[in-house]
């Protein structure tokens, strides 16, 4: 058995144990993240954040993302801000900061999200896929009819699916499997089912590796892209998941989008894994 310090913190319920390896040789993260966050059997967590020393000396640091199945992610919108909670409670002048992922350097500031310290993370661009306005050449058989999805990456694939009823009595794990046997991709995208209501949209997400998860900061950057760029709403958006509610900024094409919810410390500590944490070579680019 080894020793490994971990933090555990979350966005909005979609929670995470991060490992501050900027000191470090690299660990087998993989092997590291199924060891950690199955629930009932460990810490418990929707993934593995793994920090570690930038490549640029303007970055405050890197951040690489592997999902409870062990596989690794591109991005994760509430992961960052996690991140960038951590470096905040670490040294409180640090209020901006740029992170490094495998989707691009990432810019994040510290601000006040109900009345504690939250972050807002400007995302990148939404890019969207497939035909004209990203809307795929196919819809989705679900409630009786046919729901056209969109497929927008946010420097990792989602397909986003507007309902008209409350996503919360259709049948997500279903659809997010037919969707994922149209090989649409060139890897499995998340899927988000979402509800206009007013100002808000009402989003679940079912997360590749990981299954459906309270809330997806990219999932809810991609599902307020569509709904403003079809004129369902206006910026910014209000995206709301079982773990609470994040808001979504964006001006348009040429534009990033900007997410802002909070980002909360939950405890730290350290734990006993039966995972051999002997020198690996670092991941290549």
């Amino acid at each position: 058995m080894a020793l490994i310090s971990v933090t555990k913190c979350h966005g909005t319920g979609n929670d995470f144990i991060l490992v501050d390896n900027r000191a470090g040789p690299d660990m087998p993260y993989p092997e590291i993240a199924k060891a950690l966050c199955p629930r009932r059997l460990a810490v418990g967590a929707d993934g593995l954040l793994v920090l570690g020393t930038p490549e640029s000396p303007e970055a405050c640091a890197s951040m690489r993302i592997f999902n409870a199945d062990g596989s690794e992610a591109e991005m994760c919108g509430n992961g960052i801000r996690c991140v960038a909670r951590y470096l905040y409670d670490e040294n409180p002048e640090r209020t901006e900061c740029t992170i490094e992922t495998v989707a691009g350097p990432m810019q994040t500031t510290i601000v006040t999200w109900e009345g504690k310290p939250g972050v807002r993370v400007a995302m990148g661009e939404p890019k969207f896929l497939g035909a004209v306005g990203g809307k795929l050449e196919r819809t989705l058989a679900l409630d009786g009819g046919a729901v056209p999805a969109y497929a927008v990456s946010m420097g990792n694939p989602h397909v986003v699916m507007f309902v008209d009823r409350d996503p919360a009595r259709l049948d997500l794990e279903q659809a997010a499997a037919k969707i994922a046997a149209w090989k649409a991709f060139d890897t499995e995208p998340n899927v988000e089912m979402a509800q206009v209501a007013g100002d808000e949209i009402r989003m679940r997400v079912f997360e590749r590796g990981v299954g459906e998860t309270w809330a997806c900061g990219t999932g809810a950057c991609a599902a307020a892209a569509v709904a403003i760029a079809s004129a369902k709403s206006t910026s910014p958006v209000t995206v709301t998941t079982p773990g609470g509610s994040v808001r979504v900024s964006w001006q348009g094409a040429g534009h990033p989008a900007y997410l802002t919810g909070n980002a909360e410390i939950v405890f730290r500590s350290d734990v006993e894994i039966a995972v051999p944490l002997g020198l690996h070579a670092p991941a290549q680019p």
